[in-house]
């Protein structure tokens, strides 16, 4: 009797080391995963965007939710482009690390608008005119982060939805219209568009 007395006592106590163990090791991992990282990333179609991921714990911490937006001007083939993207969805990494390879799945919004020089109308008159240029998109993407406090991380996939091949220019000066051709892009078609980027930044917790 004494010795099962002393058997349980010696379980209870590993059981409780076991237990004290593992939180402590969640605990430690979920530190060193730093989740609030902030970054930069250059790419297709989204251009240049700032990005914010932070993981959850979710998944023993292999969720993240992300978020880029950027606001900016461009020129491209003599067109001046305003144009703001935004981009959120989820990041689920294959480790409990919060780095390395992971499976994204996000949407993503581009508008703008666009300042066109000398355009001949429908009328045959000559003017400066404006467009919009606006286009959303379901990205499938395929990524991996290197690096905890300061990384690189680098993304490709497929974005699903309806292109604009073509834009109505409406004249500045009257109310004639012009339906000019968008400029191709790499990867770029009618029905998606190929997205790939790559990006820098820290972790600040």
């Amino acid at each position: 009797m004494k010795t099962l007395f002393q058997l349980s006592l010696l379980f209870c106590c590993l059981l409780g080391f076991a237990q004290e163990n593992t939180v402590t090791q969640t605990i430690e991992r979920s530190t060193s995963i730093k989740p609030l990282r902030i970054g930069v990333r250059l790419g297709m179609p989204n251009l240049i965007t700032a990005n914010v991921e932070y993981v959850t714990p979710l998944l023993d911490n292999r969720v993240a939710a992300t978020l880029d937006y950027m606001t900016l001007s461009k020129t491209v083939d003599g067109v001046s482009i305003k144009y703001n993207n935004f981009e959120f969805g989820t990041n689920v990494y294959l480790q409990n690390t919060g780095k390395g390879l992971y499976a994204s799945l996000t949407y993503f919004s581009f508008k703008s608008n666009g300042e066109f020089e000398d355009i001949e109308f429908d009328d045959n008159s000559t003017s400066d005119g404006k467009a919009q240029i606006d286009f959303s998109t379901i990205n499938f993407k395929v990524g991996v982060k290197l690096g905890r406090v300061f990384y690189f991380r680098a993304e490709v996939g497929y974005g699903f939805g309806k292109i604009p091949e073509q834009v109505i220019v409406k004249s500045n000066n009257s109310n004639a219209t012009s339906v000019e051709d968008i400029p191709n892009l790499p990867g770029m078609g009618s029905s998606g568009t190929l997205v790939y980027n790559i990006g820098i930044g820290f972790s600040i917790l």
